[in-house]
């Protein structure tokens, strides 16, 4: 048969055709160093290896990008909280949509770095949240928050009891919109998924968690950089995650604020150049009568969309309601 045909379709133009042994081969070679989920035991190895944990307990949670594992340090015999995070999650997929020179298991230590310095830039700002103590790889090691009852168990979470057991519920939903303007004045954070999924309850107080989407705004210029975001931007962000709040106290207690002046308030305590800078900007939304509140928007996204639109000229567009 004339190897005309064979151009034509696309195969190999040589005497033998294709060389389907070769393919089988190289699809083998790959599969066998594709990079494999991190299973319990290896993240129990690899805590061990460090030489700072003395043995792994058990594993006390997960969630939609991490295992959550209970550890004993070595040095001062202190229970603490190892956060595994996880290759092949939903979240890890799209952190590394635009970024393909970063691999799965290197976003993974993104987001585990990601977490750990959030967890330190707001424990050093007096907010309340586990204490960092160690980072490895795509292991964040925290101070872990036991319940009031029990130590070895963790502390419930704001979805999963009654808050009526610990005060009046109308003071615990007003602590809360408290400890997120707190964050956002005090630590220049913000959340970025904060909700009673993300907050536990003692009969200290609440402590917010989960923070390796959270992301500081620029209080200097009004540009976004690698690792702050617009004050206008943080405006946005902020909006969503008093509304969330907002969703699960109106839900569950029948208790309700208003988000839009809440944000007014708190953005009142900015300093005079940022409120200038928000009374002067289009489509703020505690300056503006349409309000603009995206479902889904984190600022580590927003700053790799910038980067990849830099590189690419690759506009995103809004998704239309």
């Amino acid at each position: 048969m004339d190897n005309t045909h064979n151009q034509r379709i696309g195969f190999d133009s040589s005497k033998d055709g294709l060389d389907f042994d070769s393919i089988s081969q190289n699809r083998q070679f790959k599969s066998n160093f594709q990079l494999k989920e991190v299973t319990v035991a290896q993240a129990k190895e690899q805590l061990l290896a460090t030489m700072k944990i003395a043995k792994v307990l058990k594993v006390i949670g997960g969630g939609k990008e991490a295992t959550v594992l209970l550890a004993q340090e070595k040095d001062t015999g202190d229970l603490v909280c190892a956060k595994v995070f996880r290759y092949y999650t939903s979240t890890i997929k799209k952190r590394i949509l635009g970024t393909h020179h970063i691999s799965a298991n290197g976003m993974a230590g993104i987001a585990a770095s990601q977490e750990y310095w959030n967890l330190y830039g707001l424990y050093k700002a007096g907010i309340p949240v586990p204490k960092p103590r160690l980072l490895l790889n795509n292991i964040t090691v925290m101070d872990f928050i036991g319940s009031d009852y029990d130590k070895t168990v963790p502390a419930p979470l704001l979805r999963d009891v009654d808050v009526r057991q610990y005060g009046d519920p109308e003071e615990i939903f007003h602590e809360s919109i408290g400890l997120l303007a707190d964050m956002f004045l005090k630590a220049h954070y913000i959340h970025g998924d904060y909700s009673d999924h993300n907050i536990l309850i003692t009969r200290k107080g609440l402590i917010t968690m989960d923070v390796s989407q959270s992301v500081q705004y620029n209080q200097k210029t009004f540009v976004n950089t690698p690792v702050r975001i617009r004050i206008d931007q943080a405006v946005d962000m902020l909006l969503v995650d008093i509304e969330n709040i907002n969703k699960a106290f109106r839900r569950n207690y029948r208790l309700q604020i208003n988000s839009d002046e809440v944000l007014k308030e708190i953005t009142k305590e900015l300093p005079q150049h940022l409120q200038n800078y928000l009374c002067n900007s289009d489509g703020i939304p505690i300056h503006s009568e349409g309000f603009y509140a995206p479902e889904i928007y984190l600022g580590k996204e927003q700053v790799r969309r910038d980067g990849v639109r830099k590189r690419s000229n690759r506009n995103y567009q809004r998704k239309k309601r």
